[in-house]
């Protein structure tokens, strides 16, 4: 599917894609996609933001578990926007590269391995096991559990509206600055 113009009239769009030209020097292939749907983009704009700057589970264990997700759905557009930020968060290359067999790595603590559980079996089936979840529950606040399992949930999402959409990267995506800084309202 061709992406919408960045130059559209659309006064919904023209508002959306300033602020992000403004952010980040150009506007995302994922949001240009979204962008034939403007009612939608409006509102998935926020709710991304939020997810990303106002959560208060370890943003570290957030960015390992959307890296695993993207990884296991072959999401790579996902997986290329969020590697530096993982890498950020200080998750190591070393873990990066150990991420097809984190279980047996060592280079994992606790809370990352139940992390990475979680990913993998939010990604591989219809949802975290009851076993996964108690873990959670025990090892983690209740707030923190929502907001890892609504995270790997949504980024189980992207990456089939990504992957469906066959979303390109950005040609100077190594260069844009998607970094931890709360865009300006």
């Amino acid at each position: 599917m061709e992406m919408v113009d960045t130059d559209t009239k659309d006064p919904i769009l023209v508002d959306l894609f300033g602020r992000m030209k403004q952010r980040l020097g150009t506007v995302l292939h994922v949001y240009r996609l979204l962008a034939w749907s403007p009612a939608l983009v409006k509102a998935w704009t926020p709710f991304a933001g939020a997810m990303r700057f106002d959560l208060s589970v370890s943003r570290r264990l957030r960015e390992l578990l959307i890296v695993q997700i993207a990884a296991q759905l072959g999401a790579h557009y996902e997986y290329e926007h969020h590697l530096h930020m993982a890498l950020d968060e200080g998750i190591s290359q070393a873990q990066i590269d150990a991420l097809t067999q984190w279980r047996g790595s060592g280079l994992f603590d606790a809370d990352e391995s139940l992390v990475l559980q979680l990913a993998d079996e939010l990604a591989q089936s219809p949802g975290a096991s009851a076993a996964t979840m108690k873990s959670l529950q025990d090892r983690f606040e209740k707030k923190h559990v929502i907001e890892l399992l609504v995270t790997g949930a949504l980024y189980c999402a992207v990456a089939r509206i990504i992957n469906s959409l066959d979303v390109e990267l950005e040609p100077d995506a190594e260069e844009l600055q998607i970094r931890d800084v709360r865009p300006a309202s």
